[in-house]
């Protein structure tokens, strides 16, 4: 290790769950200085560099060599930085990475169309009352609302509708947006994030919906995690890909009516948090069941980790949120908890009770 690398005096104890862009922040706050000042004073480039210019992907990996020099001038642990990237969700709410180059992680996080790497959503109540400190599970697309404050997530600046949260350019404080206008640098978008005002959640299913999801990323290496989630985002691109057959959307928030009518063709629902929302109010018509029972447990009841089966075991596999008869030209949807659950190249996919018998045996 360079013996040029110093302990810095004032360095931020991390927030529970936050990203690394937004520590970097809070130290850049605490010592007065630049978001690109304190990128190089605590090494996150190599001392000695003539210039250095994040990558946009700057929260999703800390390579080691780079997390070695932060441990050094921060005091941080190895497993505290982690936190705060995006790897921290790998093997359970992600699944593992293929290699550790950044660059080779950073396309395969955009390949997966689960996390939001470059910008965040946002909560402006949240920040204001953190001082500014960013949660990394806003960069996940399973964060479309805030239970707390019972208010859709942003995702784009108010004022000049580019995303929030990016690592260049350097905004000039924590509650501005400080993004540019257009393609003139310079020109910098001066809207504060938190006086922008998100539409309400009013819908208690889906204030419901997002509580749970909110527990299965908080414990994201928790047993049944990633079986959860990847059935659900299965469900999603179900509703995505068969938008004329799936259900119409229940009575919920006008707001979502609104945006599931007037989508002009675009069901891209992974980077929006009103489009997600609604998607998950159709996989989860199910409703809220409570039961513990997994013969039982339809739709959302099957987000509880505890007994549901797993693949290639005796138990039979839940239909958990429902979609679209896999058996060629069947046009029927198949409800949470009804039809049958088979399996093909270790994926799950439903079929309707009419056609169980185009079903693949576990292990076959």
């Amino acid at each position: 290790m360079p013996t040029s690398l110093r302990r810095l005096a004032l360095v931020p104890d991390p927030y529970p769950g936050e990203s690394l862009l937004s520590w970097v922040d809070a130290l850049a706050g605490l010592n007065q200085i630049s978001r690109l000042q304190a990128m190089r004073f605590a090494a996150f480039i190599r001392p000695g560099g003539s210039s250095y210019y994040p990558s946009e992907y700057f929260v999703a990996h800390l390579p080691t060599e780079a997390m070695a020099r932060v441990r050094v001038t921060t005091g941080l642990s190895a497993t505290q930085l982690r936190r705060m990237t995006l790897m921290h969700y790998t093997d359970g709410v992600l699944p593992p990475p293929p290699i550790s180059d950044p660059r080779a992680v950073a396309a395969w996080l955009k390949r997966l169309h689960l996390v939001h790497p470059v910008s965040s959503r946002a909560c402006p109540a949240c920040l204001e009352e953190s001082g500014g400190r960013w949660p990394l599970r806003w960069r996940l697309i399973w964060s479309f609302a805030c239970a707390r404050h019972r208010v859709f997530l942003l995702s784009t600046c108010q004022g000049c509708g580019k995303g929030l949260h990016q690592v260049l350019p350097d905004p000039r404080s924590l509650a501005m947006c400080g993004q540019y206008k257009g393609d003139h640098p310079g020109n910098t978008c001066l809207r504060s994030i938190w006086h922008m005002r998100p539409p309400q959640l009013l819908d208690p299913h889906l204030l419901e919906c997002q509580r749970r999801l909110n527990e299965l990323v908080d414990h994201p290496h928790r047993q049944g995690t990633q079986s959860i989630l990847r059935t659900l985002r299965l469900a999603l691109e179900n509703i995505r890909i068969n938008y004329d057959e799936a259900p119409s959307l229940p009575d919920t928030d006008v707001i979502l009516h609104r945006r599931w009518h007037n989508h002009d063709g675009a069901l891209w629902y992974a980077d929006d948090p009103l489009l997600m929302a609604a998607f998950i109010k159709v996989a989860t018509l199910g409703g809220l069941s409570t039961s513990q029972d997994s013969a039982k447990q339809a739709d959302m009841a099957s987000w509880s980790t505890d007994g549901f089966p797993q693949l290639y075991t005796d138990g039979p596999p839940v239909n958990r949120f429902g979609g679209k008869c896999r058996a060629i030209a069947c046009p029927s949807w198949v409800p949470p908890g009804q039809g049958y659950v088979a399996y093909a190249k270790d994926e799950p996919y439903v079929l309707c009770s009419a056609h169980v018998d185009h079903a693949v045996a576990p292990g076959g």
